[in-house]
């Protein structure tokens, strides 16, 4: 047996395993693995495998299986059928999609890896015999290239977890964008925001004085939980962005404006893939080469950053302190060029 490859799938033998446990009855071992066998026309499937299978039913994936010592057989003790059971290939295949997806972003230690843990009990296996008339496994037809991960410190999003289920107050250190020097927090804990793979708690002051705003996890440092001060949640607990009309992600301001961006060569064509706020609207000039886009936001920072991706290609036009703010972040860079070209590469020193 040493040496042999299956053609099928673990997936594959839990929903034959399955189906001849679902009436309730007892089903010899032998029987099992003979099934199994002529089912997926694999003589050399070995015992060992099947028994493996049977644990991992058990155990991870939590059916409620057990050994009939009177009739020397495996049975379910309860009704019971495996959620994949009730899946369809197709959805089987989105199911292996989110699992996908989902490992482009999850950290080590947070939030994210109880939602892997729970889809692999509803889908345990990475490839399921989904075959094509290529012969080759539909599943291998999609590929999801790695992203950056978030570094959260270990536990800190299970200790959140925690004081949102029982309304407790957390403390913590933190380091902003805006205040580089890290600073003690006092916070009630209002809700987990996901976005694009970062994690964020949203929260208000102890003393509530200020109004609830974001914290990255990625930059909370000894985090505690305070098992003895607990608060009411307010009926206005949830993130809400009041002006918000845009799509950049988890960000909250108080003002909203009206944006109005020129876009120039490739990214005319680029720009035109997403949708980035629900009121956008383009004009368009092929005499100047040129696009614009005119949208409501009041996310101004990740705009701003947006805008910069495109390089020459981008120019903002629309409000005019927006404007000024570009034009600054682009002279601060130019400086920083400047410091970084060498006299022979400098036009100007050469002259």
């Amino acid at each position: 047996m040493s040496g042999h490859k299956t053609t099928h799938t673990q997936m594959a033998r839990y929903k034959i395993i399955d189906s001849l446990l679902a009436d309730g009855s007892s089903v010899s071992f032998s029987r099992i693995l003979l099934t199994l066998r002529n089912e997926l026309r694999d003589e050399q499937l070995s015992e060992s495998s099947v028994r493996r299978d049977i644990r991992y039913m058990r155990d991870e994936l939590l059916a409620p299986l057990v050994y009939d010592d009177k009739t020397r057989g495996w049975k379910y003790k309860k009704a019971y059928r495996l959620p994949m059971e009730h899946f369809s290939d197709e959805e089987t295949l989105y199911l292996y999609l989110i699992k996908k997806l989902l490992a482009q972003h999850s950290p080590e230690d947070s939030i994210y890896k109880g939602i892997f843990s729970l889809l692999e009990k509803i889908s345990p296996v990475d490839f399921p015999d989904g075959g094509s008339s290529s012969g080759t496994s539909i599943y291998e037809r999609f590929f999801i290239p790695s992203r950056k991960k978030c570094r959260v410190e270990a536990e800190c999003a299970a200790k959140i977890l925690n004081a949102l289920k029982n309304n407790r107050m957390i403390s913590f250190y933190y380091c902003s964008k805006w205040e580089p020097e890290e600073k003690f927090r006092r916070i009630l804990p209002y809700q987990i925001v996901l976005d694009e793979g970062s994690l964020y708690l949203y929260g208000a002051p102890a003393k509530q004085k200020e109004k609830p705003r974001l914290f990255n996890l990625a930059k909370i440092y000894n985090l505690e939980v305070h098992s003895s001060l607990t608060f009411t949640l307010p009926k206005n607990f949830r993130f809400h962005e009041e002006f918000e009309k845009g799509r950049f992600g988890a960000f909250q301001y108080d003002e909203c404006y009206r944006f109005k961006i020129a876009f120039f060569g490739p990214a005319r064509r680029a720009v035109h893939e997403y949708v980035w706020a629900d009121d956008q609207v383009f004009e368009e000039d092929n005499k100047q080469n040129k696009t614009t886009i005119t949208f409501t936001s009041s996310q101004w920072i990740p705009i701003q950053q947006w805008l910069l991706s495109f390089g020459e290609d981008a120019l903002p036009l629309e409000p005019d302190w927006f404007v000024q703010e570009w034009k600054e972040t682009v002279r601060k860079m130019a400086l920083n060029a400047k410091l970084l070209i060498s006299p022979d590469e400098n036009p100007a020193q050469k002259e």
